[in-house]
C-alpha cells in the first residue's frame, strides 16, 4: 500500500491533519510518497488562519508521527522563484 501526494501538502490550513490522516489510511509497512514545495497557500491570507511549517519542523512531525525516511532529496522547482510562470 502507498499513497502519493503530489503538490499538496502545503494546501492544507493544518498540515499536521493531512499528516496525521496519511498515517491513518496506510497500513503498516505502507509507504508515503510525497514531492512539492512548502509554499502554504493561506500563509498571506490573515482571515484564513493556517499552520505553516518550516521543512526541518515538518521532518522531526513527521517522524514523531512514526514514519521513517527510507529516501530523502530536497531540490529547487523553478516556477516558485518565478512570478511570470503558472
Amino acid at each position: 500500500d502507498a499513497v502519493a501526494t503530489c503538490f499538496f501538502i502545503d494546501t492544507a490550513h493544518n498540515v499536521l491533519a493531512y499528516i496525521r490522516r496519511i498515517a491513518q489510511v496506510l497500513k503498516q509497512g505502507g509507504i508515503w510518497v510525497n514531492v512539492g514545495p512548502l509554499l502554504f497557500h493561506f500563509a498571506d491570507m490573515y482571515t484564513a488562519p493556517s499552520i505553516e511549517v518550516t521543512l526541518e519542523e515538518l521532518t522531526e512531525i513527521v517522524q514523531k508521527l512514526g514514519f521513517r525516511f527510507d529516501f530523502f532529496q530536497t531540490t529547487e522547482c523553478n516556477y516558485t522563484r518565478n512570478s511570470r510562470s503558472m
